[in-house]
């Protein structure tokens, strides 16, 4: 088998296990009541279709990178939610159902947004790139709403062998997603050096701090919520990336800032998400003493 061959294979089986462990831990009624909260639904479409593309427009002006690197960011950042979105947002205490249901919510909508996006910001800018309502739907439906559905299914029909599937596939596709990120790491790394000098590591990590700190503010009061969208807005889904760079674009430099911005992602909510459980500990023991 070819490397690529195996690499898109690690790629697929490792991400539709972590989505089908999200959807394991969620049932159909909550999952359809979260998707009914308009107030939800609207702050999510906020954070991560509009903060964010317009934190990276003005980050690629301000920086004035070269047209390569900014079509790649400015591509990442009309992407929608990635795979492990759900798992960052669980982690400031969002209830799984509500995670699912505005992920769900958010990818549907996506299907329309993503192209109606990449349609304006080419008029706006010296860039012509399209892509089909169709092809993002076959790509979130295969590599998102597929797992997910299936977990959701066997949540609601059998709660039982739902919990211990849920931790056996998110402990084997995150392994999965570990090695690859790794592979990635470490075939690009020459490429990847050559752009963290240029000060596209720097716009990529504004935009990131702009997406956290947007997603935060739209889910206050609630500190879960808050949470919740700032790493829906900050964690993109690389493979619409891909999908409209492939359609559209040939320098490889632009793929290249596709996986620089998907590695600091990971990054940036980490270190955010540390540091946030830090206060948040440290807080409470003031409050004590």
């Amino acid at each position: 088998m070819d490397p690529k061959q195996l690499v898109a294979l690690l790629a697929q089986g490792a991400l539709f296990l972590v989505v089908m462990s999200f959807g394991l831990q969620a049932r159909w009624s909550d999952v359809v009541g979260a998707m009914r909260n308009k107030s939800l639904i609207f702050r999510g479409v906020l954070a991560v279709n509009v903060v964010v593309p317009l934190a990276a427009v003005v980050t690629c002006m301000l920086f004035r990178l070269q047209p390569a690197i900014q079509t790649g960011i400015i591509v990442m950042a009309v992407s929608p939610l990635a795979p492990l979105a759900p798992g960052k947002m669980r982690k400031g205490g969002a209830d799984t159902s509500m995670v699912i249901g505005m992920y769900v919510a958010l990818i549907m909508l996506a299907i329309i947004l993503v192209p109606l996006t990449v349609a304006l910001l080419s008029a706006l800018f010296p860039v012509d790139a399209s892509i089909s309502v169709v092809a993002v739907a076959k790509l979130c439906g295969k590599t998102i709403l597929l797992p997910l559905a299936i977990g959701v299914a066997v949540a609601s029909e059998a709660p039982r062998l739902a919990r211990i599937a849920a931790r056996v596939s998110g402990i084997l596709g995150f392994i999965g997603i570990i090695v690859l990120l790794c592979l990635i790491a470490y075939v690009q790394r020459g490429a990847a050096a050559a752009l963290i000098g240029d000060g596209t590591l720097l716009a990529i990590t504004v935009i990131l701090c702009a997406a956290i700190g947007g997603g935060y503010w739209l889910g206050r009061p609630d500190p879960a919520l808050s949470n919740a969208l700032s790493m829906a807005a900050a964690i993109r889904h690389p493979g619409i990336a891909a999908l409209i760079i492939q359609s559209n674009f040939v320098d490889l430099k632009t793929m290249l800032t596709v996986v620089l911005f998907l590695l600091t992602s990971v990054i940036v909510t980490t270190v955010y998400q540390l540091l946030a459980k830090f206060y948040s500990i440290a807080g409470r023991q003031r409050k004590v003493c």
